[in-house]
């Protein structure tokens, strides 16, 4: 619509959801013993040494799985007015999102949050090829869990501040975007450290403090060579530490990179009885990674490098594509951090791997 010379693009939404989890962890079984234990390095794939386990489902998993139920239901409604001024060459956007949300998890009480969170962007054409825009907006996560004094755990919630200058070179052959931006978050949680076996209680670890300058490029180098490259350099620090873990001031995120670089070129064929085929092949790489723990020494120990190399090849031909990619080609190990409870664990991935498939398009 138009109000005088403002045209105003409006948006609104509504968005409902629930969700319901139950696990019974009250049964287990050895599937193997000592002395025959799975041999990783010489794997039989047949039945365990001690059998196939059978399980008591004589009862209803709600019964089974008492006390580990987690569930949530929530409501929100969103509402947006982009305004454009000057022939549509500024663009001021307001928008906000109410959301109310009730859950529970396994042992707590059933919580209810509600929260308003606002959106504010400005972009600009400086240009026929270049905009500039600034962005202010804020972020609600609900959590469950407990703390030890009994109290439930906050939401997550945070803002983000974020400029950033989009250009077209070359006729639009070529798009590049550049931003910079810092996150504040607030009440995220970890492991209470005091936790003796079995416990569920955590800890309020302060705020977090995320910034860094993220570039992406993507283009045509010759005809039928594109190239998508982005870096991003991440700097995120604990700036509000929990008095229960004082030393963590000033440490570094768990589970970020530094640096983290893509590249991806595709070449396909332009003419003759292979137009429509191509080849694809890229790299992803990650630089001063940090490990996963939120408490002592190990919260700034880095983890290695991380480089995988992908490549695949393709044909298509009016609605149908084939594609077959190889991952890790060089079969590297590779690996990152994870946090479960009070303790860290690797987590390997595949070494290389193999995909093929098709796709028709209706």
């Amino acid at each position: 619509v138009k109000t005088g010379s403002v045209r105003h693009r409006v948006l609104v939404g509504l968005d409902l959801g629930t969700k319901r989890y139950i696990a019974d962890f009250g049964q287990l079984f050895n599937l193997d013993g000592p002395g025959r234990y799975f041999n990783i390095y010489r794997p039989n794939y047949g039945t365990p040494i001690n059998g196939l386990p059978k399980f008591d489902r004589s009862q209803p998993l709600e019964q089974r799985g008492a006390g580990n139920l987690v569930d949530q239901s929530y409501t929100g409604l969103y509402g947006q007015d982009e305004l454009g001024f000057f022939d549509n060459k500024l663009r001021l956007t307001l928008a906000g999102r109410y959301t109310y949300v009730q859950q529970s998890s396994y042992i707590t009480t059933r919580t209810r949050n509600r929260q308003f969170t606002p959106r504010v962007g400005l972009s600009g054409n400086i240009d026929d090829n270049t905009t500039a825009y600034a962005l202010f907006d804020q972020s609600f996560v609900p959590q469950g869990g407990l703390l030890r004094s009994g109290e439930q755990v906050k939401p997550i919630t945070g803002n983000n501040l974020e400029f950033g200058l989009k250009r077209d070179w070359f006729n639009q052959r070529w798009n590049t975007t550049l931003a910079v931006y810092r996150i504040l978050r607030n009440n995220a949680t970890a492991a209470d450290p005091a936790n003796q076996a079995g416990e569920p209680f955590l800890i309020n670890v302060g705020q977090t403090k995320t910034q860094g300058i993220e570039f992406d490029a993507r283009g045509e180098i010759v005809t039928g060579l594109n190239v998508v490259a982005n870096y991003a350099f991440t700097d995120q620090k604990i700036t509000q530490a929990s008095p229960l873990l004082p030393a963590t001031l000033g440490n570094r995120v768990p589970g970020f990179a530094k640096h983290t670089a893509n590249a991806w070129l595709t070449y396909t064929v332009q003419r003759g009885g292979l137009k429509g085929a191509g080849v694809s092949g890229g790299f992803t790489y990650q630089g001063r990674r940090s490990t996963w723990s939120w408490t002592g020494a190990t919260a700034t120990t880095q983890l290695p490098d991380y480089y995988k190399f992908d490549g695949g090849i393709f044909w298509g031909l009016n609605k149908v594509r084939f594609t077959a990619n190889v991952f890790n080609i060089f079969n590297k190990y590779l690996y990152s951090g994870a946090a479960y409870a009070n303790y860290l664990y690797w987590q390997a991935e595949a070494g290389t791997n193999y995909r093929v498939g098709m796709t028709y398009r209706f």
